[in-house]
Order: structure tokens, then C-alpha cells, then sequence
């Protein structure tokens, strides 16, 4: 593709070509380890060896890893306040009763799964280890 159709494809798709949230937590591990419940997998990692202090989620069965969920985490150098968490995650799931039973059974808390209107087939309420509020909705033909 010629630098002409590059830089023409990409005044079509905008300025930004994607978003991943990038969170503080205290244990880079254990939040790997939440993270992989909720079927994500570790791309990178610094350093590769031996405690990181930062690393990139992504889904490991997604078509194209870049268009999946991506999520950045790094070690924060401060004390992290679950309560103090205003940032609010919304994910979807293949199967949202299923993964519900699977956070259940490794100890997580999760709301019982609820039907508003704006999502009839389904969404239930969870947290990380560090308090990030995160929402888990069925996917469906209308949702990522």
C-alpha cells in the first residue's frame, strides 16, 4: 500500500486508531491472574523475566488481537484505593452466565445477573483486586 493510501485510509478512520485503558495496581501478578479468568492472555511484560511492572492483556482468541479488548497494567508506586476507583469497565461476554460461574467458583464476588432494558440478554456486576468496577454483558449481534 503506497504512503498516499495510508495516510488517505487513515484520515477516513480519524486521528486515533484505537483506545486501551491502561490501570495502577499493587500486585501486577494477581491481577494477571483476575484477568485470565476473564479469558484474557499476557502479550508482553516488563521486564520478560522476573517481577513485572508492567504488562499487556489482550484476548488470545480474538480474530485480530489489536481489534479484541486490550488492557495495560502497571504497578503503582502508590497505595491504590478501592473505593477511590471512578472508572468504570463494560465488557461483554460469549457466554455471561458461564463466565459468572466461573468468577464464582475462583472466589470472586459478582452480582446476581440483572435484565435492564437497555440489555435484555443480560449483565452482572464484578470487581478486580483493586476495586475497578467492571460490567459484564452477553454479547450479542448489536454489542463488540
Amino acid at each position: 500500500m503506497s504512503e498516499a493510501a495510508v495516510q488517505s485510509q487513515a484520515s477516513k478512520v480519524g486521528p486515533s486508531t484505537g483506545l486501551v485503558p491502561m490501570i495502577h495496581v499493587a500486585d501486577l501478578e494477581r491481577s494477571i491472574a483476575f484477568y485470565r479468568l476473564l479469558g484474557f492472555g499476557v502479550g508482553n511484560r516488563v521486564p520478560p523475566v522476573g517481577a513485572p511492572h508492567w504488562a499487556w492483556l489482550y484476548q488470545p482468541n480474538a480474530a485480530n488481537w489489536k481489534h479484541g479488548p486490550n488492557l495495560m497494567i502497571t504497578r503503582s508506586k502508590c497505595v491504590i484505593n478501592a473505593e477511590a476507583q471512578n472508572v468504570l469497565f463494560y465488557l461483554y461476554a460469549t457466554d455471561l452466565v458461564a463466565l459468572r460461574d466461573r468468577l464464582m467458583a475462583e472466589g470472586a464476588k459478582v452480582s446476581e445477573v440483572t435484565h435492564p432494558e437497555y440489555l435484555p440478554e443480560g449483565e452482572f456486576r464484578t470487581a478486580d483486586p483493586e476495586g475497578y468496577c467492571l460490567m459484564v454483558a452477553q454479547s450479542g449481534p448489536d454489542t463488540p
